[in-house]
């Protein structure tokens, strides 16, 4: 400190307290005043190792001034630590290995460890660095598929399961066991009672990968690639919901040049996600065809939406998915222009601002039919008259009833993360994949048996 200053510093705080009748050796108040500078000081150069949350951890620094969290922290150091292996890039700063450092455990797990399930250590180190496709820290995972969740209208609705096997099979239950009437025993010879059988059957799940690869070029130099990292991140968040939505709303596996439920007269790509498995609509327009009806060009109304509750009963096996115990267990979707057209032509149908304080609203409900929740949702696409969706586009609405309790989600792999740079093209890529099952509930085991799921299509909107 500049000593003209210093002793300035020193008469007013002495003048001050003989003022209050008191007073300090003057060397005993430079000893004081230059501790606590030093103490400031080493404050400013640690501001990384705060305690508390993550964003906290992060407050001060340039990083947050970049919108930027602790994963973002961790996807950048790994891009640049994968640069310096390819000899594009010097490495990551002292102060971001520091801002890691201080506020990421920087673990991970192999390739196949489900996400929720406990990570095996091993620290994301610049030791590390010519290990090939590096795996991101925890926290950059744990952010994006706690946002895709919260995004999501349909994933978060259904039950999951984790996957142990690459095909996993569920036990079902068949038909009931017949309770009798049956006859006092009197003698001590008596017969035993008749015996009822439970019926059984299963169905398989078979994991089938999911991928988001994406590629750019530019600068490795921390000031020109940190803005992009909080873009890249909200963009695989919005992606990630969008598409899981989509594979268990409108899968079907058909992968032929007509026929497929989502192209109805062109040959998908064979890298479309819905080829994956069969999916909701798909249970009631395909597979129990019983489960689907035209509302014939006519305006969606409150009746023809309850009516197909009358679709999803299961007689055979006393079995009724369309009248739940837990009213929220039956769920209508909608694509957008059905479920404003039915909002606008319902005057007493129950929308949300109705609803009161006290309701729990799922994400995504506009409304209630009956009492369940009806959501709308962009991957419901618009379709034609067969309720199909053509190649240039649909014209007309749908509306499908599901019962949650009649479908699984199976995770083999949650979600992993990959990065590295591309020596060739001076390049970066991030690969984000998954491994997922979706297994659909039957009695018979075959999907015609299929009666929790119910369709209402050609729909004018």
């Amino acid at each position: 400190m500049d000593t003209e200053k210093f002793e300035t510093i020193l008469k007013d705080v002495n003048d001050k307290l003989a003022a209050l009748g008191q007073s300090i050796a003057p060397d005993a108040l430079r000893s004081m005043i230059d501790k606590r500078v030093a103490e400031m000081v080493e404050a400013q150069n640690q501001k990384m190792r705060f305690i508390g949350t993550p964003s906290e951890r992060l407050a001060g620094s340039k990083y947050a001034r970049f919108h930027m969290g602790v994963g973002d922290v961790e996807l950048l150091h790994q891009i640049l630590s994968a640069g310096r292996a390819a000899g594009l890039s010097s490495g990551p700063s002292e102060m971001l290995t520091n801002a890691l450092k201080a506020c990421s455990p920087a673990l991970y797990g192999e390739p196949d460890d489900a996400f929720d399930g406990p990570p095996r250590a091993r620290a994301m180190d610049t030791a590390e660095s010519g290990y090939g496709s590096q795996l991101i820290g925890a926290q950059y995972v744990g952010e994006l598929w706690d946002a895709a969740k919260a995004k999501s209208k349909i994933t978060a609705l259904l039950p999951t399961f984790e996957m142990t096997a690459p095909t996993a099979y569920l036990p079902v239950r068949g038909a009931l066991p017949e309770v009798l009437l049956v006859s006092e025993s009197t003698a001590n010879n008596s017969s035993n009672f008749t015996t009822s059988k439970t019926g059984s059957n299963r169905v398989s799940v078979s994991a089938k990968k999911l991928a988001l690869h994406q590629m750019w070029s530019g600068d490795l130099e921390e000031d020109s690639i940190i803005g992009f990292l909080p873009f890249l991140r909200a963009a695989a968040e919005d992606a990630v919901a969008y598409y899981l939505d989509s594979a268990f709303l409108n899968g079907d596996d058909t992968n032929e040049a007509t026929g497929n439920i989502n192209l109805v007269d062109a040959n998908p790509a064979d890298s479309k996600h819905y080829l994956a498995f069969d999916g909701l609509i798909h249970a009631a327009l395909v597979d129990n065809t019983n489960n689907a009806t035209s509302a014939s060009g006519a305006a969606p109304s409150l009746s023809a939406a309850l009516n197909l509750r009358k679709l999803m009963l299961d007689r055979t096996y006393y079995s009724d998915w369309g009248h739940p115990d837990k009213p929220e267990d039956l769920v209508y979707i909608c694509d957008p222009e059905t479920a404003d057209a039915l909002a606008d032509q319902e005057g007493d149908l129950r929308t949300v601002d109705k609803y009161g304080s006290a309701a729990v609203v799922m994400t995504g409900e506009v409304a209630k039919i009956g009492r369940h929740p009806l959501l709308s949702s962009i991957a419901m696409a618009l379709a034609n008259s067969t309720g199909n969706v053509p190649n240039a586009g649909g014209t007309v609405g749908r509306m499908l009833a599901f019962n949650r309790g009649g479908y699984n989600v199976g995770w083999r792999r949650r979600i992993k993360v990959e990065t590295e740079r591309i020596i060739a093209t001076d390049q970066a890529r991030i690969v984000y994949t998954m491994r997922v099952g979706f297994g659909r509930y039957t009695p018979t085991g075959a999907a015609s048996g299929i009666e929790s799921a119910a369709l209402l299509y050609n729909i004018l909107v």
